[in-house]
């Protein structure tokens, strides 16, 4: 008689290649899809995982016995008189909440104790799925059970996301099972809160057989009205060998999620029958009155199981086992009286039945379990075989044959098609450039006034928003703080209105210069980005929306933030460059102490006269250096190279290269000279310096004002920015154009989207033989190897 061994090492390596025969057949079912009916692709999109499942038993050598049944059908008392012990949860509370797994140790220091608790996110969904079950149909002790988990759930919730966070969960080594039965009974029903955030328990001990690998799964039951333990039992019906069905003996009726349980366990073995791997339980047998309806019940659950030999259909009374023989918990103790229970036993003429299902279970893996593997592996041979060959059948009169003469594939886009080509590109650069010029290229000196582009105008007007927000929410600038600032450190009834004005700028200075390098470019890059996302979709449909123009274009394979981080440092340059001066000469000192500023940076200052586009331009060009020294807007009475400019020359705006010229023989002239300038309007007077908390914040507040004004108006033009988008627009127009006219990369995407039918609005024809060249091939190669494999394998 062949070994277990031995027919495991046989049905391994034939399901072995049955597997690599069920790969082949999924991926040419993937590139023929239209060839093959429906019908055939799922049969073998279930005929494949069922394969996959089975190899994985043989590849670990495992033998896994699913113990299901109902709740409280006395699955884990069952599994506790097996192991003699009561050391699994049995009490008359609802206690099984997870899968609980036993694992057959080869010695006792292979035994160990494991628990895998759920993520924050598994018990989120358990609430949600015990929400929804609380609005269907359930029985009222279904109900019951539900609505205390969700409100125990939601009552311990704190204390379960603790054992959350263990993602190693919790493991013990032991020697005698005694020694975790007081952890495990905590964990699973004393203690509610971990109870309900267990997700699996695995217990490895030589209380089984420990000659084989045998595992026992004590599942949820299906009534649970729990999605989830419904998906745990269902799954553990797939990948089991063998069946242990709790059913209670005075219940012989089969319920319907019974039969739903049966019915999986029926489905994922259609060679194998129920009745063959199931081995029923009829659990609680003492509760019968006396023999005759102990035999009347018995006969009916047997009018049941027609099929299953008698062996396997065994009345057992697992309390008075463990009350005998093990080591019983209080509770089964406080519900059973060990003379008792063998008076009502010998009366209906059984014994607790634990030996003969032992006996039963062992005579099934020594002897009938070799016969069941061999018929369920038979079945998935023969499945995939029979899909196998309806699919050469049908494909092989259409590819099996393939004329090596045939055209090559390289041939198969040639020169018809770089002609067309050549000629497409060029109507497409043309097009582009039109449409570059006509929508996105500013004009010359594009940072003169009233230069930029319109479609640049949104980034101005970002620029402005964003200033005029930066200016009007600083913390310094309001009321109270204001007032605090300008007090400290003075008495409160007469503070110094110098000291104060010093104090408040020195806060104002520092806050707008840390807002200023941290918050304004962001703004400014993701306008220009829009502009540089524009050109893109350009191209893209410039190329017929193919896909990969995009992201070709703008590298965007590789991290788009590293290329949005260099706009914003190279916004971030330009404005700091003009910004940091305007700030400190607006801000930094009042105005009876800015005179070594205007001193140390005349050149800077006469360069934000010359850029200032605002539309008081007569009043700004020559009148910043007298507003920082005297606090008054005048415009001045140059000398030098400025003496000679007319009213009507003043209202033309300068080009840049000529005002940067003013401005070199401005300074020189200063240098050279002692400044001595001469007020226009001497009807004006200098103001004097406040000397109370209103007047200096008037004074500052003007000079808000006026820095807001400049920033917008000077600032932003000396800055460049402008140009600088210009710049990079162009970089992205330029990119494209060349990475043809260079690179040739675009022919190349288009290319490969002709030739495997990837874009249908690419308008080149491609016939078809030509165009599913390669996948005819490689189908004819795939259908010789499936030959060959079959014919090795069958």
């Amino acid at each position: 008689m062949t070994t277990w061994l031995e027919t495991c090492q046989k049905q391994l390596a034939r399901l072995e290649k049955t597997s690599v025969l069920a790969d082949k057949l999924i991926t040419l079912g993937n590139k023929t899809g239209v060839d093959i009916s429906p019908d055939l692709l799922r049969r073998l999109n279930i005929e494949q995982p069922r394969l996959h499942r089975q190899l994985e038993r043989l590849h670990a050598n495992r033998f896994e016995v699913a113990v299901i049944g109902l709740e409280k059908a006395g699955k884990s008392a069952l599994l506790n008189a097996w192991l003699g012990q009561e050391i699994l949860p049995s009490a008359r509370e609802r206690c099984t909440f997870t899968s609980t797994e036993i694992w057959s140790a080869q010695t006792e220091q292979d035994q160990l104790l494991y628990i895998q608790y759920y993520s924050k996110e598994e018990i989120s969904k358990l609430q949600l799925q015990r929400s929804d079950a609380l609005l269907g149909i359930l029985g009222e002790r279904e109900r019951k059970e539900i609505q205390e988990d969700f409100d125990d759930t939601e009552k311990h919730l704190s204390q379960i996301l603790v054992f959350c966070k263990q993602k190693a969960g919790f493991s013990q080594h032991f020697t005698d099972i005694g020694e975790i039965s007081e952890q495990l009974q905590s964990a699973v029903f004393k203690n509610r809160a971990q109870s309900l955030a267990i997700k699996r328990i695995q217990l490895k001990t030589v209380r089984l057989r420990s000659d084989r690998d045998i595992i026992f799964h004590d599942v949820p039951g299906f009534n649970s009205g729990i999605l989830m333990h419904a998906e745990q039992a269902t799954e553990r019906l797939k990948s089991c060998d063998a069946i242990i069905y709790a059913k209670e003996m005075k219940q012989p009726s089969i319920t319907g999620p019974e039969k739903e349980m049966l019915v999986i366990a029926d489905s994922e073995d259609p060679s194998v029958k129920v009745s063959d791997k199931v081995f029923v339980v009829l659990t609680q047998a003492d509760a019968m009155d006396d023999q005759i309806d102990f035999k009347e019940t018995y006969t009916k659950h047997r009018s049941y199981w027609p099929s299953v030999p008698e062996r396997r259909l065994i009345p057992v009374c697992a309390r008075a086992h463990l009350v005998e023989f093990g080591i019983p918990s209080e509770d089964t103790l406080r519900r059973a009286k060990s003379a008792d229970d063998k008076a009502k036993m010998k009366k209906l003429g059984i014994n607790d039945g634990m030996l003969a299902l032992k006996e039963s279970i062992n005579y099934y893996i020594d002897h009938e379990r070799s016969g069941v593997l061999e018929r369920r592996c038979d079945a998935l041979v023969s499945g995939i075989r029979q899909i196998a060959n309806e699919m050469l059948h049908k494909l092989e009169p259409v590819y099996g044959v393939l004329d090596e003469t045939e055209i090559q594939e390289d041939d198969l886009l040639g020169r018809d098609f770089n002609q067309w080509w050549g000629r497409e590109w060029q109507r497409i650069k043309k097009d582009f450039d039109a449409w570059y010029a006509e929508v996105i290229q500013g004009r010359k000196e594009a940072d003169a006034l009233g230069s930029e582009h319109h479609e640049l105008a949104a980034l101005h007007s970002a620029y402005d928003e964003k200033i005029e927000f930066l200016l009007s929410n600083l913390t310094t600038a309001q009321p109270d703080e204001l007032k605090r600032i300008y007090t400290a450190g003075g008495t409160i009834s007469m503070p110094d209105p110098r000291e104060g004005n010093y104090k408040i700028r020195e806060e104002l200075f520092r806050e707008i210069q840390k807002k200023f390098e941290t918050e304004l470019t962001d703004q400014l890059a993701q306008a220009l980005q829009a502009l540089i996302d524009q050109i893109a979709l350009k191209t893209q449909n410039l190329l017929w929306e193919t896909e990969e123009v995009r992201k070709t274009l703008l590298h965007s394979d590789t991290d788009e933030s590293l290329e949005q981080a260099r706009i914003r440092h190279g916004f971030q340059v330009l404005f700091l460059r003009f910004s940091r001066v305007a700030v400190e000469a607006f801000i930094a000192k009042p105005l009876h102490a800015r005179e070594r500023l205007l001193h140390e940076r005349a050149a800077e200052i006469k360069t934000l006269e010359a850029f200032y586009q605002g539309s008081d331009t007569a009043k700004h060009e020559g009148g910043l250096t007298n507003y920082l020294r005297y606090g008054l807007w005048t415009k001045l009475t140059q000398s030098g190279a400025g003496s000679s400019r007319t009213k009507a020359t003043e209202k033309t705006p300068v080009a840049k290269n000529q005002v940067i010229q003013d401005i070199v023989n401005a300074v020189t002239a200063e240098a050279a000279t002692p400044v001595k300038k001469v007020i226009e309007e001497p009807e004006k007077t200098l103001s004097n310096e406040p000397d109370n908390f209103e007047a200096v914040i008037a004074e500052i507040n003007g000079d808000l004002a006026a820095l807001q004004d400049y920033l917008k108006n000077s600032v932003f033009y000396a800055a460049g920015f402008i140009t600088y988008c210009n710049q990079e627009l162009e970089r992205i127009r330029n990119r494209f154009k060349e990475m043809e006219d260079n690179d040739r990369q675009w022919i190349g995407i288009i290319r490969t989207a002709v030739k495997y039918e990837k874009n249908p609005n690419i308008p080149y024809n491609i016939a078809h033989s030509r165009r599913d060249f390669r996948t005819r091939r490689e189908i004819a190669v795939a259908l010789k190897e499936i030959r060959e494999v079959c014919t090795n394998v069958f």
